[in-house]
């Protein structure tokens, strides 16, 4: 079993990855998911718990479902 910080980094990374897929800054996502764009930097280097509201809005802000933000981070 992979420890909670080993997951927040995979996690932090694939928000990352579809950030740039969408040719975000980390300024527009926070923008859109209404947090400060530190706290985002913080989110995709696996340094910060993101809420399960943070992450819907992550989810909306990318037009995926939920799920998809969790594909291949298990």
């Amino acid at each position: 079993m992979e420890t909670v910080s080993v997951l927040h980094k995979k996690l932090g990374n694939k928000i990352k990855e579809l950030r740039k897929l969408r040719n975000f800054t980390q300024e527009d996502l926070a923008d859109k998911v209404q947090v400060d764009r530190s706290y985002m930097g913080f989110v995709e280097r696996g340094e910060k718990n993101p809420t399960l509201l943070t992450l819907i809005k992550i989810a909306k802000a990318f037009k995926i479902p939920l799920a998809e933000l969790f594909k291949d981070v298990e």
